[in-house]
């Protein structure tokens, strides 16, 4: 019997794995935020048209950091979802919808793209604190986005950070499934970004 369990071990092990040949692997459905874009440039952004910025690159809290989508269960309980993810790192991802947006939108000239080797007097960094899809119990679901920017004169003898400003916003979903996080991932992405271009219309920067 002792020589027999092995080969019977090893024969289950054969037809399990063949039993499992042509079976598909599961594959993510995949995402891209997009933050709906202002129809022209808003209203007084543009105080610094002269102005050209560059965006730094985007530091997502490592929480949220992963491609896969994040859903907040309860007060202390998140889930990551496999199936569900971004198509790209999230980080490279919202700056460059960052970028784009804020090129359109103002207060600057023009907003150059992470990675862009041109040489401009203002740098726009930002960290992703919260990036998630709030389904908790009891509450109506909404995708939770708080961003922290910091604009840094790149051209003073140290770097010097002129502006900064952490802004969030919480969008109401119609229903808790990931198209729908996405999409509010999109709306609450626009919102801050309208906010901000107001902030640094303001700011008085020189």
């Amino acid at each position: 019997m002792s020589h027999r369990n092995p080969v019977l071990a090893l024969g289950l092990a054969l037809l399990l794995a063949a039993c499992s040949i042509g079976k598909p692997i599961p594959q993510a459905t995949t995402y891209v935020v997009e933050a709906p874009p202002p129809a022209a440039r808003l209203s007084g952004a543009g105080a610094y048209r002269s102005e050209i910025a560059r965006m730094g690159n985007v530091r997502v809290a490592a929480a949220f950091s992963g491609n896969s989508l994040v859903y907040r269960r309860d007060d202390v309980t998140y889930q990551s979802d496999p199936y569900e993810a971004f198509i790209a790192d999230p980080s490279a991802m919202l700056g460059n919808q960052i970028a784009a947006w804020l090129d359109r939108a103002g207060p600057f000239k023009a907003v150059v793209q992470p990675g862009n080797a041109q040489t401009t007097r203002y740098v726009l960094e930002a960290t992703v604190t919260e990036l998630y899809g709030d389904f908790r119990p009891g509450r109506a679901p909404a995708a939770v986005l708080a961003i922290q920017f910091a604009l840094v004169d790149a051209t003073a003898i140290r770097t010097t950070t002129v502006f900064e400003r952490t802004i969030s916003r919480r969008a109401t979903l119609d229903k808790a499934t990931p198209d729908a996080l996405v999409r509010g991932y999109g709306s609450a992405l626009s919102g801050i970004l309208s906010e901000l271009v107001g902030d640094l219309s303001g700011a008085g920067l020189r």
